[in-house]
């Protein structure tokens, strides 16, 4: 615990890493500029390993899984032992600016529980990773279409106390379904933008990180979690639509399902064939073809 006196820390920041993490003296330097009444654990492997080391020296708590683990597995380690009233969530891979911490941390401070690092493309032409558009699917049908692509599965991102007491630490192994849950037991939500774009360390562990297959699976999971809740069309009106008529007899009936029209401008009800209104010209032509083809 890094306050100066015997108080609790009002930041948690959760760092996991890997055992030889390049990149970790610089993650805590630039977590100690954030507030003076701080706490920094760092989570990783290794009992005796590199980045164990420079963490411990640093004075950070290292909190050891004794296993490979996923950084979403180590976030939800150090969030099961922080004692600050914000959580803090970083990695080794992500280079965030001081400015944009300090913003996800403020805004927790006015009661936001859920504060994520809102999506900016690295370019106007650039298109959306398979993992960000799985993330603002799931944004749309959970309601939350300001968020757009949003999302707990990309760091930096901050939370309230009370939101890892409503979700419980464990649910941030999985983040779409505790972003999910997060909507649905009426956390607030909401998305900062970076200044500048985020800046990522190809030198980090392999091992920890996600394929895109399973982050994928995830969002199913918690796309799934809230049709069961919501409905199948996820709380979203079916328009004009009559659905039942699907399993009506007729081969316009698909017709009818999306087009409801009065009786009288379609002959005969619903799926009747409506005739269409020839000029006399034309049926002045077909008469006078018949006859040719009679001679």
């Amino acid at each position: 615990m890094d306050s100066l006196d015997n108080a609790l820390p009002e930041v948690s920041v959760i760092i996991p890493a890997g055992d030889e993490s390049s990149s970790i003296i610089q993650t805590i330097q630039m977590a100690r500029k954030l507030t003076p009444s701080l706490e920094v654990i760092v989570v990783c492997p290794g009992l005796k390993s590199y980045t164990t080391q420079k963490a411990r020296k640093l004075g950070a708590q290292v909190i050891h899984s004794h296993s490979v683990i996923t950084y979403d597995e180590g976030r939800s380690l150090g969030a099961m032992n922080a004692t600050g009233e914000s959580l803090l969530f970083l990695d080794e891979r992500v280079n965030a600016s001081a400015a944009l911490l300090i913003k996800l941390i403020s805004e927790t401070k006015k009661g936001w529980d859920v504060v994520l690092t809102a999506y900016t493309p690295p370019s106007s032409r650039s298109k959306p990773s398979a993992q960000r558009m799985a993330a603002r699917f799931l944004n749309r049908i959970s309601g939350k279409i300001e968020l757009d692509a949003a999302s707990l599965c990309f760091v930096p991102y901050a939370l309230r106390k009370r939101a890892i007491e409503r979700l419980g630490h464990q649910l941030l192994r999985t983040p779409p379904l505790a972003l999910a849950f997060a909507g649905k037991a009426g956390l607030s939500i909401t998305s900062i933008p970076p200044k500048t774009p985020l800046k990522w360390n190809k030198e980090a562990d392999p091992t920890m990180r996600k394929q895109t297959q399973v982050v994928l699976q995830e969002h199913a999971e918690a796309i799934r979690f809230l049709l069961q809740e919501k409905g199948q069309r996820g709380g979203f009106p079916d328009g004009d639509r009559f659905r039942i008529l699907l399993q009506a007899p007729g081969l316009l009936h698909l017709r009818s399902v999306f087009y409801q029209e009065p009786s009288e401008r379609e002959g005969n009800g619903w799926g009747a064939k409506r005739k269409a209104k020839r000029s006399p010209h034309k049926k002045a032509g077909s008469r006078a073809h018949k006859k040719l083809r009679k001679k």
